[in-house]
């Protein structure tokens, strides 16, 4: 059942030239190497399918049940972990404070490499662009079972009471030439990261509108049209989009509206194309949600469709999708005709990080291509998947996949990709605290004061 609804629904079941069914029967026999047995726990049937999936490079991909999902099991580390610059930060849970201020990064949990720790559960993450791996990888590790050795006892008590002793972080100064050591007991109860940062839209110093979207949800969509007119007279705009995962794209439509004007290079412009596995589970409005007609669409006016076409007749895609997809559909960035929509004329800075995901990637591929749009602090993950779910039988097992395989008007996945900077900056141990400095934040302020 698991590999005929891939063969039927999966958008990128060929995108890695991977055998479905070799890749299965591998994964069955490095996890039971010493032999099958007469009946596969579900437990196991998840952590099995789930590196098969993983392989294929979807970052919306995962297989989990009623009981299980990897990550979620008790006891966790009473702190939370971030990461700058290939670096992981320890932080209090509640962010008042860094776990150590004089030594912010972490060396080794219970005596083990923190990138050891990373390493080892790589191939349970999407196998999608390396900022994608390591920030999934970095939140497993709130788990104490995801890098604590099992030794000693074999049953359920002693691997349970094994779990919940006091265990070592190991800190590093900033320099890197001291270290300090601190036991701490594990908790029952997991650390969350909540929305990052937490801070409003408002009028910066210098004349500069600062325009905060946390989620990508209808409260974006009035977060533009309140905030866009009171910007009308900056001298340049801040978009901070770090650490939002996604959700729908009205926000894009809505601020993209403000960017269309009538001068050359400021019209209309493509920001996505896009096709779908054909299947009797998808109709034929599949990309309805994602504001993608058909390129031949009754839709489009003469102008757009003009638009879109000269966009095609560029487009090379990186991976030649192969039969069995739908025709092209096109995402068309123009003026929505709300009624608070005007020509925002000045610079734009968009603040991104590997937390920005799924519709935050395309808000930023396509708002990229705009040429007073300018993309600063570090790369997204990159995933738009028009994600489909569907059950085992018997297990219950839940798997979601891709059913759009999608691209940048370059060519470019989203997938596997994620949108690049144009001015790299990463951030500051205490940019994860109440209260740190934002380096990102300010060489936005000063990227626009210079212009």
């Amino acid at each position: 059942a698991f590999a005929a609804a891939l063969r039927d629904q999966f958008a990128y079941l060929h995108l890695k030239g991977i055998d479905l069914d070799a890749a299965i029967e591998k994964e069955v026999r490095n996890y039971y190497s010493r032999g099958l047995p007469d009946r596969m726990p579900p437990v196991d049937l998840v952590m099995i399918l789930q590196r098969v999936l993983m392989q294929f490079g979807d970052g919306h991909a995962d297989v989990r049940s009623s009981n299980f999902r990897l990550g979620e099991g008790e006891p966790f580390i009473p702190f939370l972990l971030g990461d700058t610059d290939g670096r992981v930060v320890a932080y209090r849970s509640d962010r008042s404070s860094l776990l150590d201020p004089k030594y912010p990064y972490v060396v080794s949990l219970d005596g083990r490499p923190i990138e050891e720790c990373i390493e080892e559960w790589i191939p349970f993450i999407a196998a999608g662009s390396p900022q994608l791996i390591r920030r999934r990888a970095v939140g497993l590790l709130r788990e104490v079972s995801i890098w604590r050795r099992n030794t000693g006892g074999i049953g359920f008590s002693d691997v349970e009471r094994k779990m919940h002793l006091p265990f070592a972080v190991e800190l590093v100064s900033i320099d890197g030439k001291k270290t300090r050591t601190l036991e701490l007991k594990p908790t029952d109860q997991k650390p969350t990261y909540g929305e990052w940062p937490r801070s409003d839209s408002r009028l910066l110093d210098d004349n500069l509108g600062y325009l905060r979207l946390a989620r990508m949800d209808n409260e974006a969509v009035q977060e533009v049209y309140r905030w866009m007119p009171r910007f009308r007279d900056t001298d340049g705009l801040i978009v901070d989009v770090r650490g939002n995962g996604g959700g729908s794209r009205e926000a894009l439509l809505a601020l993209a509206g403000f960017l269309v004007g009538e001068g050359p290079h400021e019209g209309p412009w493509v920001g996505n194309f896009a096709v779908y596995r054909k299947s009797s589970k998808f109709d034929e409005d599949h990309l309805t949600k994602r504001f993608m007609p058909r390129l031949d669409g009754k839709e489009w006016t003469s102008k757009q469709r003009s638009v879109i076409h000269k966009s095609f007749a560029r487009f090379k895609p990186e991976w030649r999708v192969p039969g069995g997809f739908s025709s092209w559909h096109a995402l068309l960035l123009d003026r929505t005709g709300h009624g608070q929509e005007y020509y925002y004329t000045k610079k734009m800075v968009i603040l991104s990080d590997a937390g920005c995901f799924s519709a935050t990637d395309i808000f930023l591929g396509a708002l990229k291509i705009h040429p007073r749009v300018t993309l600063m602090g570090t790369a997204s993950s990159g995933g738009s998947a028009r994600s489909q779910s569907f059950t085992l039988p018997h297990s219950w097992i839940e798997v979601k996949c891709a059913s759009m395989a999608s691209f940048r008007p370059n060519g470019m996945l989203y997938d596997g990709r994620g949108i690049e900077v144009d001015i790299e900056v990463h951030p500051d141990p205490s940019y994860f605290i109440s209260g740190g400095h934002d380096l990102v934040l300010e060489a936005a302020s000063t990227h626009l004061r210079s212009k």
